[in-house]
Order: C-alpha cells, then structure tokens, then sequence
C-alpha cells in the first residue's frame, strides 16, 4: 500500500469553504490532476456515491465507484466500492483557525496482486507528491479567491 499526505492553513477562508471547494468536482478537478470526474450515482444518509473518472499515473484512464460520507464542514471521507485498485482509502480533515481555516488530506491505494509490490516501487513517490501537490493547489486556488458549490455541485 501507497500512502500520499498534504495539509496547509488557508487564510481568509472558513472550514465550511474548504469543504464546499473539495465537494465541487469543478473545482476539484483543477487542484487534483488525477481526478478527471466525479458524478453523483446515489445520495446516502451521510452522503453519496459516486463515479469518479480519472488519470492512471497521470496518463492511463480509468474509472471507479466510491462511497462518500461527510460531516460538513469538518470531514470528507472517501473509500472504494468497486473498481481496481483493491483498495483505495481518503479523506479530508478541515477545522476553522483563527484567520483562515486548516486542511489535511490523505490518500491510501493498493493494488491487487500480484501487482501490488511492482505498484507500489514504481509509483509511491510520484503518488506521494501528487497528494502534497493537490493540498498546495487547493490552498493557492482558494488563497486566490476560488469557491465551490459543495454539495449543491451534485
């Protein structure tokens, strides 16, 4: 298993914006480049499924299914329902500071065998940077004034 981790302090924005920004997959998609999509299949109690459409190591496509539960504005937590890899785990940790609000992001993936060691030699660093660069692109777009529709974008 690969593990990716970013967090930052966003001046000038609340816990509820960050929340709002990562559930618009418009503008979403702008900060994680492997994210190509995501589309609403069903709401749940605690939040919904979903397809997301993305990049394979930046170049391959690919599709999956995932559930999403949330406690708005505070966390975000995504983890496969169907698709390879074998497992896929992520969530978002958001809490208001004064000044700004704080946002931690992890991604954890697997692959199945007997892929999963070649997996996880050939891509932990570029997905480990690839999570890191997504924080920093979401703290730069909001820093810059960018704002989501949250749920309201399903």
């Amino acid at each position: 298993m690969i593990r990716g981790e970013g967090s930052a302090f966003i001046a000038g924005v609340t816990a509820q914006d960050i929340f709002d920004f990562v559930l618009d997959p418009a503008q979403y998609k702008k900060a994680d480049l492997k994210v190509v999509d995501v589309t609403k299949i069903a709401d749940t109690e605690d939040g919904m499924i979903a397809r997301e459409d993305g990049k394979f190591l930046g170049k391959f496509p690919g599709s999956i299914v995932t559930r999403y539960r949330w406690l708005a504005p505070t966390d975000i937590d995504v983890v496969l329902e169907h698709g390879v890899p074998a497992y896929m785990h992520a969530w978002f940790e958001i809490e208001d500071r004064e000044g700004g609000a704080f946002v931690k992001h992890v991604e954890e993936i697997a692959m199945p065998r007997p892929f999963g060691k070649l997996w996880d030699l050939t891509t932990r660093k570029w997905f480990a940077r690839s999570v890191e660069k997504e924080v920093a692109e979401i703290a730069r777009l909001m820093g810059a004034g960018e704002r989501g529709r949250g749920i309201a974008a399903h």
